[in-house]
């Protein structure tokens, strides 16, 4: 049965993420066959899987569940963004380890997750509260001039800089943390999380990972 399902699948990701600070609120579920088209399963805020049909995998729920842990924002689905990779990157690397069988969706993603883990495995934890990384106008000048800034995310943030940098210093001085009140704060985060020097050593991995979602050359 579906809820029975369900229930596993919580009960193996609350295991998971204990070890690491993490941990889901209550969780139900809801079968809505109107969803997108190739579209298995979703999840809306605050603890709700949505699932296609009732014959959803539960490997499939698992990973609606740590997008449900981590609060991963939606996203524009026109907009290729480094939030989304790491998102769906976690949820992917956490979902096959749970569960061996489980069939890969965005494997960029799924191979950057797990070579940032292997490089510091307190990257898990980092990536389940990227949300809540603090951000600072400094943050956002490094980000900016950074080399390893594909095209599409230095076109992106520079056409929405100047709003970026404003809000960002109205953020600190009002304390507001909410990673939405910054035009593209989530976007922000993740680079913030990414460039912090932890991963040097493996950059060439990130790197491919990067080019591959981005679709463009090898960030230097």
């Amino acid at each position: 049965m579906l809820e029975q399902r369900l229930r596993r699948a919580e009960e193996r990701v609350r295991g998971y993420l204990a070890p690491y600070g993490g941990d889901l609120p209550s969780v139900r579920i809801a079968v809505e066959p109107g969803l997108g088209e190739g579209t298995l399963a979703t999840h809306r805020h605050p603890g709700t899987v949505v699932v296609r049909d009732e014959s959803v995998p539960e490997s499939v729920i698992a990973h609606e569940l740590v997008h449900i842990a981590q609060g991963t924002l939606e996203q524009f689905r026109g907009f290729r963004l480094l939030y989304t990779l790491l998102a769906e990157g976690l949820a992917e690397w956490m979902t096959k380890t749970l569960y061996p069988e489980h069939e890969v969706k965005y494997g960029a993603g799924y191979r950057l997750v797990g070579c940032l883990a292997a490089t510091d495995e307190g990257s898990v934890g980092g990536l389940l509260r990227v949300n809540d990384l603090p951000l600072t106008s400094e943050d956002v000048e490094a980000i900016l001039a950074s080399p390893r800034l594909p095209d599409y995310s230095r076109d992106l943030l520079n056409s929405m800089a100047d709003q970026i940098r404003k809000s960002v210093a109205t953020a600190v001085e009002a304390g507001v943390t909410d990673p939405t009140f910054v035009p593209l704060g989530e976007e922000l985060r993740a680079w913030k999380f990414l460039l912090d020097g932890r991963y040097e050593g493996v950059w060439n991995e990130v790197g491919e990972a990067l080019a591959e979602w981005f679709g463009s050359e090898h960030p230097a």
